[in-house]
């Protein structure tokens, strides 16, 4: 081989390289600022026969053997103006809060953020910013699109997916991940609903996910220049490029759970109960992605039971200051 072309080659390669950490390192956040309020209760499991990983966790209790949601509930609302706000606003507030000392504009964003939030029962957007905390922070996969600012009412719920995120692969592919939230009263319609409704953006035909593509082609929430002109050429079909873009899902699927065990002192017949438990979980699974023929798919599952799902949106929603 041409010196000449080593040396070309060896530069693209050092520009990718560049780029996969670059897309890395826009992950905002620590999962140590949140985490601690999670406990896992089993090592993640590979799911037989399929490449999606389950992950159980129990909302931690406190020293009065207590589950603390009020606690989980503060960690989420810190993080709405992450999770609703592009990230060029946000930069364009940090640097007036650095030129002027004043905080005027990174509080007017906040207000914003929360303004955004739909002030209705049942409303499943404490659970989209909850799989934002995990992906984003435990994950480290950075958003790509902020879905929030799309919405033309507060009393409307964000269309299609509950988030894009991405990085590089270890291959150099661009690894999507399309998430997907449901919390319900009971396990079997968690599961059932958040399948259902994934399937759709992780499917062969893909024709949900071509409309958020068109989003993250037009929207992206980028703020480096380089970066996202790179990215950009994994959503033209006249690229080869566009041809290095994996689906990949990213689940939280939520549901109430009666006699709530302090999960770091559960008895041995909790710990029985809990495996049980996670046994049912593992067959809803397994039957969610055989229906919607996702089995090929990489998804990561968290399975979190709580100990009533409508409280704890109660709860969110007076942290966030709705009513």
């Amino acid at each position: 081989m041409p010196a000449e072309l080593r040396r070309g080659m060896a530069s693209t390669t050092d520009t990718m390289t560049d780029f996969v950490a670059l897309l890395a390192s826009i992950a905002r956040g620590e999962a140590a600022d949140f985490i601690h309020l999670l406990t896992e209760y089993h090592d993640p499991i590979e799911v037989a026969g399929t490449r999606t990983t389950l992950r159980t966790h129990f909302i931690t209790s406190d020293a009065n053997g207590t589950p603390a949601t009020e606690l989980l509930s503060g960690a989420m609302a810190s993080a709405m103006v992450d999770f609703c706000i592009p990230r060029s606003r946000i930069q364009r507030a940090h640097q007036s809060l650095v030129k002027t000392g004043s905080s005027a504009e990174m509080t007017r964003l906040a207000l914003q953020a929360r303004d955004l939030f739909v002030d209705l029962d049942g409303t499943g957007e404490g659970g989209e910013l909850l799989l934002f905390l995990l992906m984003e922070r435990l994950l480290k996969l950075p958003q790509l699109i902020a879905k929030m600012t799309l919405k033309t009412s507060s009393n409307m719920h964000v269309h299609g997916s509950d988030g894009v995120h991405g990085r590089f692969g270890a291959d150099g592919v661009l690894d999507l991940y399309w998430g997907e939230s449901k919390l319900h009263k009971s396990a079997s319609s968690a599961f059932s609903e958040c399948f259902k409704s994934i399937g759709p953006f992780l499917g062969a035909d893909g024709d949900a996910r071509k409309r958020d593509l068109l989003l993250l082609r037009d929207q992206m929430n980028v703020v480096e220049e380089d970066l996202a002109v790179h990215l950009l050429e994994y959503f033209d079909p006249s690229n080869p490029k566009a041809l290095e873009v994996r689906w990949n899902g990213v689940c939280l699927v939520g549901f109430d759970y009666s006699a709530y065990p302090d999960i770091k002192k559960a008895s041995e017949e909790q710990g029985a109960l809990i495996d049980k438990g996670l046994h049912s979980w593992m067959s809803m699974v397994t039957n969610g992605l055989t229906k919607h023929i996702l089995s090929g798919v990489n998804i990561d599952v968290f399975c979190i039971p709580f100990p009533d799902v409508d409280e704890f949106r109660k709860k969110l929603r007076h942290t966030l200051g709705l009513k």
